[in-house]
C-alpha cells in the first residue's frame, strides 16, 4: 500500500498511456491539462509528507524538553495541538490518496475505450472534473487547517515571549540579590526552547498548507480547462464534419463538368464553301490540262497532213 501510494500520478502506465492516446489523436491540450492536474495532485502529497516530517520533528522537540511545572503544562498543551494538526493531515492525506484512485480510475476506463471505439472516447477525459468535488473538500480542510495553525501559532508566541520574559525577570532578580547590575534584554535577541521546538515547525507547516491551497485553486482551475477544451474540440469536430458534408454535393456536381469538359472537343472541319473551293480550283486545273492537250493533237495532225 505504501508503494502505491508513493507511485506518482505522472509516472503510472495508464496515465502515459492516456496521455499517448490524446497526442495521437491530435488533443495536445487535453493532454497537457491531464498532465498538470495529475502534477498538482503528485505535489499535494509531496507537501503532506512534508508536513508529517515536521509535525513528527515538533513531537520529539516537546518530547525532549526540560522538566518543570511551567513546561510540563506547556507540554500538554503544545502536544494537543500538534495532535490536532496531525490528524487534519492525515484526513488531507486519506483524501488526495482518493483522488489518486479515482484518478487512475477514470484514465483505465477512458483508455479502455478508446482502444475499442476510437477518437470519440477520448471525449471522457473531460470525465476527470468529477474529482472536482473531492477537490473542493480537501481545499477546505487545509483553509481549516491554516486558520487552527495560525491561531495555534499565536498561542505558542504569547506562551514561549511569557517563559522567555519570566527568564529574564528570574535572571535579573537573582543578579539584584548578589549586587550585580541587571541586563537589559530587551537590546538582546532572546529565543526560548519552544521557538524552536514548536513554533519553527508549525511554521513551516503552515507555509506547507498555503502552497498546497494554491495547488488546489490551480488543479480545481485546470480541471475547468480541461472541460472547456473538450467542448471547444467537439464544436470545432462537429463543424468540420458539417462543412465536409456540405462540400461532398458540390463535388458530385462539378466533376461530371470536368468530365465533359474534357472529351468535348471541336473538330477541325473547314466549311462547304472551303471544300467546294478547292473542287473548282482542280476542275479548273484539270480543263486548262485538257485544253492543252487537244491543243497539242490538233497542231500535230496538221504538220503530218502538210507533209
Amino acid at each position: 500500500m505504501d508503494m502505491e501510494a508513493g507511485k506518482t500520478l505522472t509516472n503510472e502506465e495508464v496515465i502515459r498511456e492516456l496521455l499517448e492516446l490524446l497526442k495521437k489523436n491530435a488533443m495536445k491540450e487535453q493532454a497537457n491539462d491531464v498532465f498538470e492536474i495529475c502534477s498538482y495532485v503528485d505535489g499535494l502529497e509531496k507537501k503532506i509528507d512534508s508536513m508529517t516530517e515536521e509535525l513528527t520533528n515538533m513531537q520529539n522537540q516537546i518530547k525532549e524538553m526540560q522538566e518543570d511545572t511551567l513546561v510540563n503544562n506547556a507540554k500538554k498543551a503544545l502536544s494537543e495541538a500538534q495532535e490536532r494538526l496531525n490528524v487534519r493531515c492525515e484526513r488531507i492525506k486519506s483524501q488526495v490518496l482518493e483522488v489518486k484512485a479515482q484518478v487512475k480510475s477514470t484514465a483505465k476506463c477512458i483508455v479502455d475505450e478508446a482502444k475499442a471505439k476510437g477518437r470519440a472516447a477520448l471525449y471522457r477525459v473531460s470525465e476527470f472534473l468529477g474529482i472536482k468535488k473531492r477537490l473542493l473538500d480537501i481545499r477546505e480542510n487545509v483553509r481549516g487547517a491554516i486558520k487552527t495553525t495560525d491561531t495555534d501559532i499565536a498561542k505558542t508566541a504569547l506562551l514561549a515571549k511569557g517563559f522567555r520574559e519570566a527568564g529574564q525577570t528570574a535572571a535579573n532578580a537573582f543578579r539584584t540579590f548578589a549586587d550585580k547590575p541587571e541586563v537589559d534584554y530587551s537590546q538582546k535577541e532572546q529565543k526560548h526552547p519552544l521557538t524552536k521546538a514548536v513554533l519553527t515547525p508549525m511554521k513551516a507547516v503552515r507555509k506547507l498548507l498555503v502552497s498546497m491551497e494554491l495547488h488546489l485553486d490551480a488543479s480545481i482551475d485546470k480541471l475547468d480547462n480541461l472541460a472547456m477544451n473538450v467542448q471547444i474540440d467537439k464544436e470545432k469536430r462537429v463543424e468540420n464534419t458539417k462543412s465536409e458534408k456540405q462540400n461532398v454535393p458540390d463535388r458530385a456536381e462539378a466533376e461530371p463538368e470536368r468530365v465533359n469538359a474534357e472529351i468535348v472537343y471541336t473538330p477541325m472541319v473547314a466549311e462547304a464553301h472551303e471544300y467546294q473551293y478547292n473542287a473548282d480550283a482542280f476542275e479548273a486545273r484539270g480543263g486548262a490540262d485538257v485544253k492543252v492537250g487537244t491543243a497539242e493533237k490538233v497542231s500535230k495532225v496538221r504538220e503530218d497532213k502538210a507533209r
